[in-house]
């Protein structure tokens, strides 16, 4: 557990300035700053940072929050990771403390066991024969071999298991980091067995994990540490700890296999990493967005590589990468290519890889005939239906494109284009809402703003503290985040909003907690001639009323539902207690 000095110190030492700086391009507006938003795609700045606050809030998208909370959701990473990060940027050194005072990291333990794990595997490597002829056969060499850590589990049901139970660690040690499995029958076996070893790094360095390969064709081809404290595979990159290292050109080539990846390392493609057997999620996107502005995405040519491709494109495309795909010729994985045609071959694949759009309106036109007109207009739908995401310009150039290769007029493939535009644009209907600093307005509802004002005036006017609780309890509130804040209040009812944000960080190390409490803060309270009882009925009361009107809307669509399965006389029940609510409504 970090303690809450030191979290203060990492705040006060890391300007939030400097520290948005890394990631937005800011220009100061008197006492401001502002840029676009990092978390939602703008063309006009509407992100604000408030250098005496030490605070950001975007009016665009409605992200808020303070430097710790920024470095969390920027680098997608936990308050503790982030807060070490604050930390290493201005040479604090984070001392762990438990309950009874000592130094402790809670996961240390993990990282040292998996160590012990990693200095078997490689031992074991390093004595057996056939594993090693295998990796060598498969054209790794020894450097590689040593960099990468590879290692050997033995065809033993308990070889690794005798081994750390020697170095002192108990099974449920084993069992926290995934080593070993628990038979049904209460006895315990090594997870892997006569595999090679792949040690997974975090991007420090650190061993989070392992992937064992069989040297035969025997299922499952790999096998993958289960998830554990900290291995998480939707938020790691296999090889993205030697990827970093002096990536001076910002970008990265995204392999499936471990061996893809040791491959192109091996043969000086340094920028290679891998994505650990799972699909592409968001969580690596953004891991990834800290040390590249472009990534090449090469998976496998057969049909389940190919969905990845384009599941995995969409996410970074989201994170704002420019995204090009590397196809290899007759349907070979990076390691084969690369092996059999050497570097230069594969950097030319690189540099003809395909632009985002072009691969998916590619894609769009495989296995049609576009000898026939009717697939013709069924490809021309396809394609601008990927197109009208495009800028203006951008659209004119694949228009034309697209006008040349099915014979469409252009006129009639913008038409199509607009009209696909109106039938299914989600927010077609809401095209008249306000807009400040010419993009979308982020509206909330109104009962979020009345729970605010309400633990905004709990906090700081201590006496009106009692008048509003006889009204309020947990139970009062709506959102989860002002339930947690109001529960934290009631706990510390003589606190000043300063320490109840200073607890709120020790509690909670929630970046969306984070963000609701400086909303909380940034409130401007009324004059104090106002009567604040008054203004305490009335947000209630709006809380009321939303929930009210919730609940109005979900019996009438019950309603509907009964009525149209011809069930009358439950209809009639609800309809009773839709009058009463209408009444309730209409008296406030």
């Amino acid at each position: 557990m970090i303690s809450e000095d030191v979290i203060q110190k990492v705040k006060e030492l890391n300007n939030i300035v400097d520290v948005v700086s890394e990631t937005v391009r800011l220009k100061r507006a008197g006492r401001y700053y502002t840029g676009l938003c990092p978390f939602h795609h703008e063309k006009t700045p509407s992100f604000t940072v408030t250098p005496d606050k030490q605070i950001y809030k975007c009016f665009g998208c409605g992200e808020a929050g303070n430097v710790i909370s920024f470095v969390m959701k920027t680098k997608n990473v936990s308050f503790g990771d982030a807060v070490q990060i604050l930390a290493d940027r201005v040479n604090i050194d984070i001392k762990y403390k438990d309950k009874s005072g000592f130094g402790t990291n809670p996961n240390e333990k993990l990282y040292k066991i998996n160590v012990e794990a990693a200095r078997y595997f490689f031992s074991n490597l390093r004595k057996d024969r056939k594993s090693r002829s295998y990796l060598l056969a498969r054209g790794i060499a020894e450097k590689t071999i040593n960099n990468f850590g590879l290692g050997y589990a033995l065809d033993s049901w308990d070889g690794l298991l005798r081994f750390l139970k020697g170095k002192g660690y108990s099974e449920l040690d084993m069992l926290e980091a995934g080593l070993i499995i628990k038979s049904k029958k209460g006895s315990f076996y090594d997870r892997f067995r006569n595999r090679i070893i792949f040690p997974v790094f975090d991007y420090r360095g650190r061993v989070i994990g392992f992937g064992g390969r069989v040297l035969d064709d025997s299922k499952p081809k790999y096998l993958n540490s289960p998830e554990t404290n900290i291995f998480k595979k939707g938020t790691n990159l296999y090889g993205l700890n030697f990827a970093i290292k002096n990536n001076t050109d910002r970008m990265f080539i995204i392999v499936e296999g471990y061996m893809d990846c040791i491959s192109l390392h091996q043969n000086g493609i340094n920028s290679a990493v891998a994505s650990l057997g799972t699909a592409l999620t968001s969580s690596q996107a953004k891991l990834l967005k800290r040390y590249a502005d472009k990534v090449i995405i090469s998976y496998d040519a057969d049909l389940a590589g190919e969905k990845a491709t384009l599941r995995g494109l969409h996410i970074l495309k989201e994170e704002g990468f420019d995204v090009r795909v590397l196809t290899i010729p007759d349907g070979k994985d990076p390691d084969e290519y690369i092996r059999g045609h050497g570097k230069e071959a594969f950097i030319s694949l690189v540099k003809s890889s395909t632009q985002l759009i072009d691969y998916r309106i590619e894609k769009a036109a495989e296995g049609i005939d576009l000898n026939n007109p009717q697939n013709i207009v069924k490809y021309a739908e396809a394609a601008v239906d990927i197109i009208k995401e495009l800028t203006p310009v951008e659209k004119d150039i694949y228009i034309r494109k697209l006008s040349e290769k099915t014979g469409i007029k252009d006129q009639a493939l913008y038409d199509l284009m607009n009209n696909n535009l109106q039938k299914h644009d989600k927010n077609y209907e809401n095209m008249n809402s306000d807009e400040v600093f010419g993009n979308k307005l982020y509206v909330e509802p109104i009962y979020v703003k009345a729970e605010r004002e309400l633990l905004k005036l709990i906090i700081n006017k201590k006496e009106i503290q009692d008048y509003a609780l006889q009204f309020l309890n947990e139970e009062t509130f709506i959102s989860q985040k002002s339930k947690d804040i109001f529960e934290l209040v009631l706990e510390n009812l003589e606190a000043s909003e300063d320490e109840i944000g200073k607890l709120i960080e020790v509690n909670f190390k929630d970046a969306d907690i984070i963000k609701e409490w400086i909303n909380i803060v940034e409130i401007k309270l009324i004059s104090e001639n106002c009567d604040y009882k008054i203004l305490v009925d009335d947000y209630i009361k709006e809380i009321k009323k939303y929930k009210l009107e919730e609940t109005k809307r979900k019996i009438m669509n019950e309603i509907k539902n009964y009525e149209s399965e011809g069930k009358i006389n439950e209809s009639l029940k609800l309809a009773q207690e839709l009058i009463n609510i209408q009444k309730e409504l209409g008296g406030m």
